[in-house]
């Protein structure tokens, strides 16, 4: 009998090891191509249409933290105090939309202001009060450690009927997609994560402790990262604050840098936006108590609208390109690493514009001490092609952080200034986390353009207190922390 032929395949029927990691890799390569590409929610990345508000309508707010001349502390805070009178002053809507919301101040020694039990209980105090009053706090499941604990203030939130919108992240694309695809093959079936595990709590070693499913939803490095409040006055005019604070204590001697706007018009659009995440998330909209009808006109002096995710790059990008000769830019980011937007900035200054950069040294973090990654590695880039016309200096933190997001492109009319919760990311600029900044174009010397030029041009030199540093006091030449930052830009595997 003729010898039969050797089968020269696997000769399974699905089980052979490696035809099952084929197809696992298949699957994983499919989800990283689906999550990072797939459809946003509807109602996210906006561009809101430009409305006229008078400059006497705009209030730059700032929060400074540094030291003086003796090495004392030197703060002085505005923001968390508008917030908390205009929820005072609310009679129809508090809507309030921030990523860090909670008690945890971490360990670098210093005292902290409450904001977290200030803010819980400004906004019972507001809904008890005012029982018919629309309230709603929209917030990042990081406040809970994704499911794995429950603080008190959010409780008592909803136990005075405070409507509490967690955002559902799984609904955004993915910013660490070689681990959130595994994430989603796999421990997101296996429930919710449930309070009192057996791991240490991330944030904090005096929190209670979670599982194991908090630390692996942690690890897909997305967020709600919006900071908006939306009211109206009591008197039938509307407004929102848009800028960098958190309310979350041990954020409260960051540097922080935000906007008051009265504005029925930018009031709608801030609606609109927040009403998508709210949708977004499974929750119920409330009816929109904003007036329909536009308000009466008058004398205009800026030109404002609401920028949220891929929208805020955008326009800083075609802003950026219209910079040359005569033109000055300053700007003061937390975290810049942007490929897009440092190449903006080069180019700009190859065109003649003169660039001031304030950076945050990345080297504080709640007690915790950083690598320089990515400010460092951007900052050598800029310096090295800027042609001169590129200039950094470090906020010289002692514990606290450079929290601002803002730049302000100036020729010799007008002054473009875009500012909020975005930092110069991939991360939030490219349309995976929820950020939220507003444009402001003002006539040069308008009381806003006047306001921030006093606030950038105190800290650059050190005006009555010190803040700021030259490049080489944290000049970071390292090839291998340059290829970290480049890595972990590309593919989302950092905090950053």
């Amino acid at each position: 009998m003729a010898e039969r032929k050797k089968n020269r395949g696997c000769g399974c029927c699905g089980g052979c090891p490696g035809c099952l990691l084929t197809l696992a890799l298949i699957l994983w390569a499919l989800m990283i191509l689906w999550h990072t590409n797939k459809p946003l929610p509807d109602g996210l990345r906006m561009e809101g249409a430009s409305v006229a508000v008078p400059a006497s309508d705009i209030t730059i707010l700032t929060d400074v933290t540094a030291i003086d001349a003796q090495g004392q502390p030197v703060i002085t805070q505005t923001i968390f105090d508008h917030m908390l009178a205009r929820i005072g002053a609310a009679r129809e809507l508090v809507l309030l939309d921030n990523f860090f919301f909670n008690s945890i101040t971490g360990s670098d020694g210093n005292p902290h202001r409450h904001l977290c039990s200030e803010l819980t209980t400004a906004l019972v105090s507001a809904k008890g009060s005012h029982p018919d009053m629309q309230i709603v706090v929209i917030t990042d499941p990081i406040n809970t450690v994704y499911g794995g604990h429950k603080p008190p203030h959010l409780r008592a939130l909803q136990q005075s009927s405070v409507t509490l919108v967690m955002t559902d992240l799984k609904k955004l694309r993915d910013s660490n997609p070689a681990y959130s695809a595994w994430w989603r093959m796999g421990p997101r079936w296996l429930g919710h994560p449930e309070p009192n595990g057996r791991f240490p709590n991330p944030f904090s070693t005096e929190e209670p402790r979670v599982g194991a499913r908090s630390w692996l939803s942690l690890l897909n490095f997305k967020a709600n990262h919006r900071k908006v409040l939306l009211t109206d006055d009591g008197n039938g005019n509307w407004g929102v604050i848009v800028g960098s604070l958190n309310a979350h204590d041990g954020s409260s001697r960051h540097n922080n840098l935000a906007v008051e706007i009265t504005s029925n018009e930018l009031a709608r659009q801030a609606w609109a936006s927040e009403t998508a995440v709210i949708t977004m998330s499974g929750a119920t909209v409330p009816p929109s108590p904003l007036p329909d009808s536009p308000p009466e006109a008058r004398a205009p002096a800026c030109q404002v609208n609401l920028l949220t995710e891929g929208a805020i790059r955008d326009a800083i990008l075609d802003e950026l390109k219209l910079a040359g000769k005569g033109f000055s830019i300053d700007a003061a980011f937390f975290y810049l690493s942007h490929r897009a937007i440092r190449r903006g900035l080069i180019e700009a200054a190859e065109r003649g514009a003169k660039i001031r950069l304030i950076l945050d040294p990345s080297k504080d973090a709640f007690g915790r001490t950083k690598s320089g990654v990515p400010n460092r590695q951007a900052g050598l880039d800029l310096m090295t092609h800027g042609r001169g016309r590129i200039t950094v200096r470090w906020y010289d933190t002692h514990g606290e952080q450079f929290h601002p997001k803002a730049i302000v492109i100036r020729n010799a009319a007008e002054s473009t200034v875009i500012m909020g919760s975005a930092n110069m990311t991939r991360r939030n600029l490219d349309d995976l986390n929820l950020e939220t900044d507003v444009r402001l174009q003002c006539p040069i010397g308008s009381t806003p353009d006047a306001d921030l030029h006093q606030w950038f041009d105190r800290l650059w030199f050190n005006q009555g207190l010190h803040a700021t540093v030259e490049f080489e006091a944290y000049e970071d030449p390292s090839l291998i922390r340059r290829v970290q930052a480049d890595l972990q830009e590309r593919t989302g595997m950092g905090t950053f």
